[in-house]
C-alpha cells in the first residue's frame, strides 16, 4: 500500500520557480510562481480554482523531460492566494502545494549527524577536501599517504574548514578502485582525524562497503556522487547516525559523463533528486539526514552549470540543505579560457554566488580563501548577527560584540 501511495503522489508535484519569495516576506505582498503537475482532470480544476481566487494560470501543457508524459500548469500569485488554494484544493493537489510552500518559506533545517549539529539557518558550512589519492586532478597526489594527508588536515583545520571530507578515489574516468584498497586509504585516516580534531568528517564514496567502514571509523556524512544508486547504501546509513549527500549523476561514477539533450537541466536534475530522495526516505533514512547536490560539471556543458547555479534556489523545494561542489570545476576553466591551475578567482566568484543563491554547504579545495569568501557572504546575506565576524591571518573565526571592534579606513 505504501508503494502505491508513493507512486500516486509522484503524479502530483508542485515546484516553486525562481525568484522565490524572501522567507520573511509578508504573505500578501510576495509574488510566487509554482509549476503544478497532476493528472489532467485535477490539474484543470486546480487551475480554474486558482483563477477564481485572483491568481493566474498558464494553459495545461506537457511537462519538461523526464516528465514529458505528464501535464503541467504554472500558477502565479501571492503567498496568501496559494495558502487559500491549499485550504480548498483537492486533497493530493493541496498536499503537493502545502509541501512546497513549507519547503520554500521555512528556514533550513537543523541537522544532527552523530555528535555534530549543523544549523543551516545561521551558518554556511565549508567542507575542506582531503584527497588521499595519487591521481587527484587538483593536488596531483601531493597529499597522498597518511603522513602527508594528516599534515594537510592540520592546514585545513587551521584555515577554518567546518568539515573535513576524505576521499580515496578520484571521480575522473577510469576503472573503479577495489573496495579493499579504497578502505585502506580512507579508514585509518578517518580514525586519526576523529581522534585529533573536533571537526565532523565526511567520506567521498559511492560504495556501501567503504561507507560502512568509514562510518564505523567515525565519519558522519557520506558524499555519494552516484545519487544513492545502490540500495545497500541506504541500509548502511539507516543503521547509523550518519547522513548522505545525494548528487545528481546521469550515468555511473567514473564512466564517460555525457550531456543530456533536454530543454532544462534544472528540471531534469529536480526530477532526479526528487525521485532519489523519495526512495531513500521511503527506505527508512530520516529526512533530516539528507543533503542534495545538483552535480555541477558531471555530464553537463558549461551553460548547463550556469543554469543550475542561477536556479539553485529552486532546490529549496525539496526541503533538504543544498550542497554545492563548484571548486575549480571545468566549467569555470572553459568559460574563462584558463589553465586548470588558474581557477582560484573564478572559484571565489562561484562560491560567493552559491552562498547568495542559498547554498548551505560548500565543498572546496582552497580552504583559507573560500572560508574568507563564505564568511563575508554570510554577512552580506544576513546569516550572522549584528556582531562583527573577524577572520584572523590563520582563518580562525571569532565573533566580536558590537561596540568593541576597532574601525580603520581601507582602500
Amino acid at each position: 500500500m505504501r508503494g502505491r501511495m508513493t507512486e500516486l503522489n509522484e503524479l502530483y508535484w508542485a515546484w516553486a520557480l525562481v525568484p522565490l519569495p524572501a522567507r520573511d516576506a509578508l504573505g500578501g505582498a510576495a509574488g510566487l510562481r509554482i509549476r503544478l503537475i497532476a493528472p489532467e482532470g485535477p490539474l484543470r480544476r486546480a487551475a480554474a480554482k486558482f483563477l477564481q481566487i485572483g491568481g493566474t494560470s498558464s494553459d495545461p501543457a506537457p511537462a519538461s523531460p523526464p516528465l514529458q508524459d505528464k501535464i503541467q500548469v504554472v500558477l502565479a500569485g501571492s503567498l496568501e492566494q496559494f495558502e487559500r488554494m491549499v485550504g480548498g484544493a483537492e486533497a493530493l493537489v493541496a498536499t503537493a502545494l502545502r509541501r512546497t510552500l513549507q519547503a520554500v518559506t521555512a528556514p533550513p533545517p537543523v541537522v544532527t549527524l552523530g555528535k555534530h549539529r549543523f544549523d543551516f539557518a545561521t551558518h554556511v558550512y565549508v567542507a575542506g577536501i582531503l584527497n588521499n589519492t595519487p591521481d587527484s586532478f587538483y593536488d596531483r597526489g601531493r597529499f597522498y599517504g597518511k603522513d602527508a594527508a594528516l599534515a594537510r588536515a592540520e592546514e585545513i583545520v587551521r584555515e577554518g574548514a567546518d568539515v573535513i571530507e576524505v576521499g580515496g578515489e578520484t571521480a575522473q574516468e577510469g576503472d573503479p578502485l577495489p573496495v579493499r584498497q579504497e578502505i585502506a586509504r580512507v579508514v585509518p585516516l578517518i580514525t586519526e582525524l576523529v581522534r585529533r580534531f573536533d571537526r565532523p568528517v565526511a567520506v567521498d564514496t559511492y560504495k556501501p562497503d567503504v561507507a560502512k567502514a568509514a562510518i564505523e571509523a567515525g565519519a558522519v556524512l557520506v558524499n555519494d556522487i552516484s545519487g544513492a544508486a545502490d540500495p545497500e547504501m541506504v541500509r548502511v546509513l539507516a543503521g547509523s547516525e550518519a547522513g548522505i549527500v545525494i548528487m545528481h549523476l546521469h550515468g555511473r561514477p567514473r564512466q564517460h559523463y555525457t550531456d543530456i539533450d533536454v530543454p532544462s537541466m534544472m528540471e531534469w536534475v529536480a526530477a532526479f533528486l526528487k525521485n532519489r530522495t523519495d526512495k531513500v526516505t521511503a527506505a527508512g533514512l530520516p529526512h533530516q539526514r539528507i543533503l542534495v547536490d545538483p552535480g555541477l560539471n558531471f555530464g553537463k556543458r558549461p551553460t548547463r552549470d550556469l543554469e543550475l547555479m542561477r536556479r539553485l534556489p529552486e532546490l529549496r523545494n525539496l526541503g533538504f540543505p543544498i550542497f554545492v561542489a563548484t571548486s575549480r570545476k571545468d566549467y569555470i576553466r572553459d568559460l574563462l579560457h584558463l589553465h586548470p591551475d588558474d581557477l582560484l578567482e573564478g572559484t571565489a566568484a562561484a562560491v560567493a554566488f552559491a552562498v547568495a543563491q542559498g547554498a548551505n554547504m560548500l565543498r572546496v579545495h582552497d580552504v583559507q580563501a573560500m572560508v574568507r569568501v563564505t564568511r563575508m557572504m554570510e554577512l552580506f546575506c544576513g546569516y550572522q548577527s549584528p556582531a562583527i565576524v573577524r577572520v584572523s591571518s590563520e582563518s580562525k573565526t571569532e565573533v566580536v560584540p558590537r561596540g568593541q571592534e576597532k574601525h580603520r579606513a581601507s582602500r
